[in-house]
């Protein structure tokens, strides 16, 4: 669904039908212009958020951590859907659509034919945004699955995710956008490119955390169940309709 809504979008701006293609060109060539050069500067380092390797690596290790501290393969099955998923998506949406970047010069590196939508931009949506998630989930739920082995680090990493989600997600709120930014005020993308390129990464990110990683969530842990010390406990409760403890 979202390469058809993508690739329609894109056929329209292009086309012109959409009525916005004069003001995306326009828009290129201000920010050409009006470039300073420690903004560059800035941008180009900004940039490296969402670059590739950066995503990649990210998210290799978010799996690696999360599969170690749940004991179980929801949240990093999730991890590796929301960064493979969008991935897949952005080239086959980018391929059909294949639309020219803007006709200004252009700062980065790139497929001369791979303007809409943006590729940074959705990355980005998914790598911070998941990241948020998955830190907010295991500071209110924990995850599940065993965790007997290590129950000091359990407790310690649930600890961390209660201090880290909060700033984690204002970076899922800031971050992105300072990407399309970024890559508009390069010459790399027309703006209608990189709002693409949010809607995509946001889409993306809502669909996989509400079919896999919410999982995580509903699952509940055995021994967590079944441990007395648990179950005696005042501060914990069962939720009946989905039997996870909190």
């Amino acid at each position: 669904m979202l390469v058809v809504v993508l690739v329609v979008a894109g056929r329209l701006i292009t086309d012109g039908a959409a009525g916005v293609r004069a003001a995306d060109e326009d828009a290129a060539r201000w920010l050409a212009v009006h470039r300073e050069p420690w903004l560059l500067d800035v941008t180009r380092w900004a940039t490296y958020l969402a670059d590739l390797w950066v995503v990649v690596g990210a998210g290799a290790v978010l799996v690696a951590v999360t599969a170690w501290w749940s004991r179980g393969w929801w949240i990093p099955a999730g991890v590796v859907a929301l960064i493979a998923g969008e991935a897949a998506i952005y080239e086959v949406s980018n391929t059909l659509v294949a639309r020219p970047r803007p006709a200004v010069t252009r700062l980065d590196p790139g497929d001369p034919m791979a303007s809409f939508p943006s590729g940074h931009s959705a990355a980005s949506v998914c790598l911070y945004g998941g990241l948020a998630y998955v830190l907010h989930g295991i500071a209110r739920h924990r995850a599940a699955g065993p965790s007997s082995e290590r129950p000091a680090a359990a407790r310690r990493g649930v600890t961390i995710a209660r201090w880290l989600w909060l700033p984690a997600a204002v970076g899922a709120a800031v971050l992105p956008l300072v990407v399309a930014f970024c890559r508009t005020y390069r010459g790399m993308h027309y703006p209608s490119d990189v709002v693409a390129g949010l809607l995509l990464g946001s889409c993306w990110c809502f669909a996989v955390s509400a079919v896999v990683l919410s999982r995580a969530w509903r699952t509940s842990s055995p021994e967590t169940a079944s441990s007395p010390e648990t179950a005696s406990s005042p501060e914990t409760a069962s939720c009946p309709e989905t039997g996870t403890s909190f």
